[in-house]
């Protein structure tokens, strides 16, 4: 599943969003150089990452992130109205509410040799499908100039806004892509899946210990039993938590 973290749920992703800053400090800063800060922790961040940030997490049973990526209104702040200004030359860029940035897409981590049980095409799936639900026709962002192939042939309905250039030590290109119906329908109909498996867990009460990955391995098991079965399931556990408290 996709685990969608809104400044709701965040409390219980505290130690997935710190893998997160510290593996966006690995590809960006360190193996692309581009001009992007460190926090305390070492991990890369910006003002954009504030309570208007969505991040899409993929992490693998034994709590492994293995992707992640973020989207945020360009209204405030943004990428490309910031220091990546002069890739995309839209003037109005920072203050158009019908647009949101996609940055730091990280599908694929360093030490991930392969795609986990989530490939990449659906987490672009849930973006398309999240930003849709949102009112968010459009959206924006920057990618590595060595993925621009990649990206074009990912089966979203993507444009660049202007040619690549240099950010840092590498290039990079500003991009467009459209979140419309028949834009969501062309990429599920490209990876064969009716929707993206989207998880938005609702915030844990104060002092809770919820772990995602558990919660999703629960969920999945709750998925492969018949009704009745389930149904019995959850009478078992409303009692165990009636006995407990």
């Amino acid at each position: 599943m996709i685990h969608v973290v809104t400044a709701g749920n965040r409390s219980l992703y505290r130690r997935e969003l710190a893998m997160m800053h510290a593996q966006r400090a690995e590809v960006f800063i360190d193996q692309l150089g581009w001009p992007l800060q460190r926090d305390a922790s070492g991990g890369e961040s910006d003002p954009g990452d504030d309570d208007q940030a969505i991040y899409f997490l993929v992490l693998e049973a034994d709590g492994a992130l293995v992707a992640s990526c973020r989207i945020r209104p360009t209204v405030g702040w943004s990428l490309l109205g910031g220091p990546a200004a002069h890739l995309a030359p839209d003037e109005n860029l920072a203050r158009r509410i019908d647009t949101w940035e996609l940055s730091r897409i990280l599908l694929l981590p360093p030490s991930q040799r392969s795609p986990g049980h989530v490939p990449p095409g659906e987490v672009r799936l849930a973006i398309l499908e999240e930003a849709y639900e949102r009112g968010v026709p459009r959206l924006v962002g920057l990618a590595d100039g060595l993925m621009e192939e990649v990206l074009m042939r990912s089966g979203m309905a993507i444009g660049k806004l202007g040619p690549t250039g240099p950010f840092g030590a590498s290039p990079a290109f500003a991009f467009e892509i459209g979140t419309g119906p028949a834009a969501i329908a062309a990429l599920r109909q490209t990876l064969g899946i009716e929707r993206a498996r989207r998880l938005r867990l609702p915030n844990a009460p104060a002092g809770g210990d919820v772990r995602p990955q558990e919660v999703e391995a629960f969920l999945g098991v709750a998925a492969r039993l018949d009704r009745r079965d389930l149904q019995a399931l959850m009478a078992a556990l409303r009692r165990a938590v009636a006995e407990e408290n």
